[in-house]
């Protein structure tokens, strides 16, 4: 089934470190995608970068978590007895909510007012919703994680995901700027090669793009079209893999760079990993799509003093084209039918 949706990254919170309930939560999503996400369009896409399994992640306070959730639309916090540190969840919790996110909350337990709950566990839970209640989030019991509890995740996704919560995500979508979801860098490997430099183009936005065109070329030190100055590497993957290997790292190598050689502020690094390197250098082409905040690299050989110049095109969700080169903001430069060039969801995600 293909429709036209936007993509909502779902971003899920715990202190649970056995991933026991995550699994049913992943399927859950996909269960909504199918029920309702043509109704809505909207897809719920667990979060995750290109070298993560599927599925949500774990968060930890540390300065990459921070991204995560920032970069989430929807966020989940799950509160488990069985893990009694609810600090870390909190915090991520309250991170999410002064970012503007969707907040839900879940607790795998029955209510303290259940028969069969303990008076410890009474307390406990108690002290969590009256946490949550202070942030402004109300919590959800879901029971504890028998046959049912699919069922009973499937039931609580519908429930939160109500009309107002929804209006609220399209909100959201609509007041992300088109023209800063893409980004171009551009920097030297010299690790690899005097003249071999590596193209990264960035989905920096919480959106799918699709129908990603990069075309890339070179100018002389005059700014001249050079019309074979730029080639994919071709160097052996043997001499590649030497060269990771013995050259000095990162010294030869610093991380993408704006036009002032400044890292952007609360950009990631790209190509910071000879992992990263050896994937560029063997990667066939630039894919067709980019999910939020994923991001394709590339090793190109220029000729002598020669340097890049890239252009890219792309939609967006609302099936506007859009194009740019180098460091200028991409600008709209037509508007298609969702027919021609929608943005594509599935049942399974986006896929």
């Amino acid at each position: 089934m293909v429709f036209a949706a936007r993509v909502a990254e779902v971003v899920i919170a715990s202190p649970d470190d056995t991933d026991r309930f995550r699994p049913a939560i992943g399927q859950a999503l996909n269960w909504w995608n199918a029920a309702s996400g043509q109704r809505h369009e909207i897809v719920l896409m667990p979060s995750g970068g290109q070298h993560r399994t599927a599925g949500a992640e774990r968060l930890n306070p540390s300065a990459a978590s921070a991204q995560i959730a920032d970069r989430g639309d929807v966020f989940i916090a799950v509160f488990d007895p069985a893990r009694r540190d609810v600090v870390q969840v909190m915090g991520d919790v309250d991170r999410a909510q002064r970012a503007g996110k969707l907040v839900l909350a879940w607790l795998l337990a029955e209510s303290p007012s259940s028969h069969g709950v303990s008076a410890d566990d009474q307390d406990w839970l108690g002290d969590v919703a009256h946490r949550l209640s202070k942030a402004g989030v109300i919590p959800r019991y879901l029971g504890q994680g028998d046959a049912h509890f699919e069922s009973r995740l499937q039931t609580a996704i519908t429930a939160d995901l109500t009309y107002r919560n929804l209006g609220k995500l399209a909100s959201g979508f609509e007041k992300a700027s088109p023209v800063r979801r893409l980004r171009i860098y551009r920097t030297p490997v010299a690790l690899l090669g005097p003249q071999i430099w590596a193209v990264t183009v960035v989905n920096h936005s919480a959106a799918l793009v699709v129908g990603l065109q990069v075309s890339v070329a070179a100018v002389d030190s005059e700014g001249r079209a050079l019309p074979s100055g730029a080639k994919r590497s071709r160097q052996a993957i043997a001499d590649v893999i030497a060269k990771l290997r013995a050259g000095p790292w990162p010294d030869e190598h610093h991380p993408l760079c704006d036009p002032r050689g400044v890292l952007p502020a609360q950009q990631p690094i790209f190509l910071g990993s000879r992992t990263d390197l050896l994937a560029a250098h063997n990667v066939l082409d630039f894919p067709r799509w980019l999910r939020p905040n994923q991001h394709a690299s590339a090793l190109y050989s220029l000729e002598p003093n020669a340097s890049p110049t890239v252009r890219i095109k792309f939609e967006d969700e609302a099936g506007e084209v859009w194009s740019g080169a180098n460091d200028a903001e991409p600008e709209r430069v037509s508007s298609t039918s969702r027919s021609s060039g929608e943005l594509r969801g599935s049942a399974s995600a986006g896929e």
